[in-house]
């Protein structure tokens, strides 16, 4: 199953398992995307936050036999510290610099309007990735006008039925074929 998601022009979402698909990832130069660890939400300072963005960071680099992901989200479930946010920044800009991380993006879950205050005042990402139903729109109708004021791209996690549906704001969601296309959303040169 691996050796065909990997023969596929889609981007590699290996959050589940880096260390399970590190055999495979090894030999390729597939574009892969990671989301971060549910850990920092229990950072105690700063610091803290920054070692567990870091940690993580280096398992799945380590994981995958590669120098480089692509997309690395960081998870925002809940209303986080300021200090947490500080950290995690601090320790992704770090990585961007070096090289381990190509674009930053934030994977929205639980509350939109949590998201939404982390990214009001903390401008470092290129995208954005959320669920979205036809039962509950709050993600896309809260963070959307936000891709667009911020020139972000959005990845909206649908299902195959919802396709096509515009969104609150008249974006049309659409399903990421292609690791062009996420770079094209994302502001990237292809």
């Amino acid at each position: 199953m691996v050796a065909a998601a990997i023969e596929t022009d889609l981007v590699l979402d290996i959050s589940a398992g880096p260390a399970i698909l590190g055999g495979s990832m090894r030999a390729t130069d597939r574009t892969l995307m990671q989301v971060g660890g549910k850990d920092l939400e229990r950072a105690v300072d700063e610091k803290h936050a920054s070692d567990l963005v870091q940690a993580h960071l280096i398992e799945t680099l380590s994981s995958i036999g590669r120098e480089t992901i692509d997309f690395y989200y960081l998870l925002v479930r809940s209303p986080l510290e300021e200090f947490q946010i500080n950290g995690a920044l601090e320790a992704l800009e770090m990585a961007r610099q070096e090289g381990h991380v190509r674009f930053l993006g934030l994977e929205a879950r639980g509350s939109a309007l949590g998201a939404l205050g982390l990214w009001q005042f903390h401008d470092a990402f290129e995208t954005v990735c959320f669920a979205t139903s036809p039962e509950d729109r709050s993600f896309e109708e809260t963070l959307v006008p936000m891709a667009r004021t911020r020139r972000a791209g959005v990845v909206a996690r649908v299902s195959p039925g919802e396709v096509g549906r515009a969104s609150a704001d008249g974006c049309a969601l659409v399903r990421v074929e292609s690791a062009e296309e996420v770079k094209r959303y994302a502001g990237a040169t292809v």
